[in-house]
């Protein structure tokens, strides 16, 4: 059985909603404290400094935790298009339809909570969370008309 096709006069457009990862921001939270463990590492050791050498050493943990967000930066970490949502939970990629979800909203920053994107599921069991703003390159608003642009064009 084949599926009826859609005359083009009739097809909807929707154009992709990504949410990545701000590259610079991740490059300079990993160059800055490599480059400043390198030299105080050098002048440890040239000086015989353990005090260098352990501050050195905290720079270089420091670089070491921005390596993540540099390998993916080409990932995106949040997409919306005709058929749905796809977006990273943890180190996996969650991925729902429009018709699967129960609700799908943009919080702004509360308390210690940083700003998102919020999928729940279709049972309510699981809320699905992306973020948005400073560290991404998309602000809470443009998040917000982009999605509003998405689900009206999606609305059927």
């Amino acid at each position: 059985m084949t599926q009826p096709r859609v005359p083009a006069s009739l097809a909807v457009e929707v154009e992709q909603f990504e949410v990545r990862r701000r590259a610079a921001l991740y490059v300079a939270a990993f160059l800055v404290p490599a480059v400043l463990a390198v030299v105080l590492g050098w002048l440890a050791w040239s000086q015989g400094e353990v005090v260098w050498a352990g501050v050195a050493g905290l720079l270089a943990l420091t670089a070491l935790t921005a390596m993540p967000g540099l390998r993916d930066l080409g990932t995106p970490l949040f997409v919306a298009d005709a058929h749905g949502v796809r977006m990273r939970s943890g180190r996996l990629w969650v991925g729902l339809l429009w018709s699967e979800m129960a609700g799908i909203h943009v919080e702004g920053r509360s308390g210690r909570h940083d700003p998102c994107i919020k999928v729940v599921s279709p049972d309510g069991s699981r809320v699905y969370r992306s973020p948005v703003g400073i560290t991404t390159t998309v602000s809470v608003a443009e998040a917000e008309d982009q999605l509003a642009r998405v689900l009206d064009a999606v609305a059927y």
